[in-house]
């Protein structure tokens, strides 16, 4: 297989997405999927199908050819994703695979089938033990601990509590059930702003728990016990009068989020081949309904088996492109490599590593 310390990087023109699935079987070609991949294996491929209405997500052909190349080593792979804490149709399984389907994650346009790795609830798990500051076990999807093997196609954005939303993210929090999400937002309160407030309640509106309400005297208010901590609001508003209390809160979700990557590597023991792509470069992640702007030109895909070091060139590319690593890019506040940092330090893989263009 890959050796660990080697990231492998197809470029492509920006804005041509038309180019994205032959950079990926090119990426592939390296990879020697028949030896990663064995006849029979039932094998993830953890995606993000992209909230409703939205355009900047990977289209489904770009895990469609990591779901090609599977089966050509005899190995029945399927698309999976978890329910989100937000308000919507990916809250729950049976919203989430019509969205998936309607996103084009079916055996007829993209070679495998879509199953919501944490059933019709979102709350099915497997517990699996790590060694972490925060946790002695967490839990992890049950489709996916119960796969051979895992394969993340991931997205690179800027995300709203981490900076930085990437392999790490799509391991720690994607392949997290409902609860597994919430136990990494539970410490990220926000506030409401109240000099900035316009009282427009469109975060009042998108609240998944109800946890912001509009007072007697028309000021808007959270309840700090009913929040999860999701961000949902902080994206929403359009007048900057949510705030959080960036340094503490981020560090421990970013922390939280690692641990629960660790255990979803852990239950695949450890047999993971991670796809990145470093194109269509937005603010927010892709659960952002709406969407938002490119902030940075495409680079292309990478590959590896290890996701700090995917990361990690994802940030090195975007900085040497730009000046500026993505997550300085989309929300300056935030540090992104605070994740990458303590991966590392669990063993999740190193942030030293040699890029293979190809």
């Amino acid at each position: 297989m890959l050796q660990p310390d080697t990231v492998f990087l197809c470029r492509v023109p920006d804005s041509s997405p038309s180019t994205w699935p032959d950079a990926v079987d090119r990426l592939l070609a390296h990879a020697e999927v028949a030896r990663f991949a064995h006849p029979n294996d039932r094998i993830a491929v953890k995606v993000h199908v992209g909230e409703v209405g939205l355009k900047t997500a990977l289209p489904p052909e770009v895990a469609g050819r990591a779901a090609r190349w599977l089966r050509s080593a005899g190995a029945t792979p399927f698309f999976t994703d978890t329910a989100v804490l937000y308000a919507g149709k990916r809250s729950n399984g049976i919203g989430h695979t019509e969205v998936a389907i309607d996103h084009g994650f079916s055996l007829e346009r993209a070679g495998a089938v879509f199953i919501p790795a944490d059933g019709v609830a979102g709350n099915l798990e497997v517990e699996v033990a790590v060694e972490g500051e925060h946790y002695s076990k967490v839990g992890v999807a049950e489709a996916i601990a119960n796969a051979d093997a895992l394969v993340t196609v991931s997205h690179a954005t800027g995300h709203v509590l981490s900076g930085l939303g990437a392999t790490l993210k799509n391991l720690g929090m994607g392949c997290a059930p409902r609860k597994g999400k919430l136990l990494q937002h539970s410490e990220t309160k926000p506030f409401v702003k109240n000099d900035r407030c316009s009282a427009c309640c469109d975060c009042v509106a998108h609240c998944p728990t109800g946890a912001i309400a509009v007072d007697d005297q028309g000021v808007v208010r959270i309840d700090e016990a009913t929040c999860t901590g999701c961000g949902e609001c902080l994206a929403r508003c359009r007048n900057d009068a949510i705030g959080f209390h960036w340094n503490a809160g981020s560090t421990s979700m970013q922390e939280k989020m690692v641990e629960h990557a660790l255990g979803a590597v852990q239950s695949v023991e450890g047999r993971l081949l991670c796809i990145l792509g470093i194109v269509n470069l937005t603010q927010h992640c892709d659960c952002w309904g709406p969407g938002s702007e490119k902030v940075a030109p495409d680079i292309g895909f990478a590959m590896s088996t290890d996701p700090v070091a995917l990361d990690q060139a994802a940030l090195d590319l975007v900085a040497a492109s730009t000046g500026r690593p993505l997550d300085r890019i989309a929300w300056p506040k935030l540090d992104g490599t605070v994740q990458l940092a303590y991966a590392e330090k669990l063993g999740l893989g190193k942030r030293e590593y040699r890029r293979i263009e190809v």
